[in-house]
């Protein structure tokens, strides 16, 4: 699966992209905010976007907020990383539409963690679509819909 990381810090930068591809993600990293939004817009293999929130010119939060917009990116799972420890500050990232967050510095195994979480809601949605597209009988079990929810 193909993750995009943008952090204009190359440590961070660095540090994310070796341990994703540790976990056997094809990786491309990206320096800022403009290059992460280009990357995006030119890849639609792209399932998860870990965005450093803090970057000059276009920012995490802007890049968070234009794949939440955008229909034909709307799937992409994003991953806010911030130094932040403020709750209104996290709330923010959170309202641009981030679907995690993790805080610097973090440990890998925090990381291992959210990137595990994001794995499994991709992985449904991918199911969800072929289910849709199946005509939707094996979500509901042909019936009313609520036999799911027992």
């Amino acid at each position: 699966m193909r993750v995009l990381i943008a952090d204009d810090d190359p440590v961070y930068r660095s540090l994310l992209g070796d341990l994703l591809e540790q976990w056997e993600f094809e990786v491309q990293c990206t320096a800022d905010g403009q290059e992460a939004w280009e990357a995006l817009r030119r890849d639609p293999t792209i399932k998860l976007a870990v965005l450093d929130w803090m970057m000059p010119g276009i920012d995490g939060y802007e890049v968070c907020h234009r794949i939440k917009q955008d229909p034909t990116k709307s799937h992409i799972y994003t991953i806010l990383v911030t130094g932040s420890r403020l709750k209104d500050e996290i709330i923010k990232v959170l309202v641009a539409g981030a679907d995690d967050y993790i805080i610097k510095p973090f440990e890998p195994l925090d990381l291992r963690m959210r990137v595990r979480a994001a794995m499994r809601i991709i992985n449904l949605e991918a199911e969800l679509v072929v289910q849709q597209a199946a005509g939707g009988e094996a979500m509901t079990g042909g019936g009313d819909g609520l036999s799911t929810l027992e």
